[in-house]
């Protein structure tokens, strides 16, 4: 929370999934959940920090200008409802091919659902 009480929707580094390990582990014993343009993968880490993001796009998916197009929109959905995912959790986003050229509010959508499944599947 910022000092006027509103809720911060910053991405700290602490929020990203950087280190090779952790995304060895997130796709070696993490959960596959097919958006169509993406592939999640979720993996709990055990603690109840907040949720982490990593995102892989390869060269299939375009240039290096549509890469990191992707790769943008897909650190700012994550930033946008970091809130909704559940704490614990390390997250890495696999653009497919056709993830070029899909509007940031369509993957959002695709996202959110997503989320909502982790939330309902998530142990009480």
């Amino acid at each position: 929370m910022s000092e006027n009480g509103q809720v911060r929707f910053r991405l700290t580094p602490a929020q990203r999934v950087r280190r090779g390990a952790d995304f060895r582990a997130v796709r070696e014993a993490g959960r596959r959940l097919d958006g169509s343009w993406f592939l999640l993968t979720v993996r709990a880490r055990g603690d109840e920090l907040p949720a982490r993001i990593g995102v892989v796009v390869s060269r299939a998916v375009g240039n290096a200008v549509a890469r990191n197009r992707v790769k943008r929109l897909f650190r700012e959905i994550f930033r946008r409802n970091q809130h909704s995912v559940p704490a614990g959790l390390d997250l890495v986003m696999v653009a497919r091919r056709s993830a070029h050229g899909v509007d940031q509010a369509s993957l959002e959508k695709r996202f959110l659902k997503l989320v909502e499944r982790l939330r309902e599947d998530a142990p009480a």
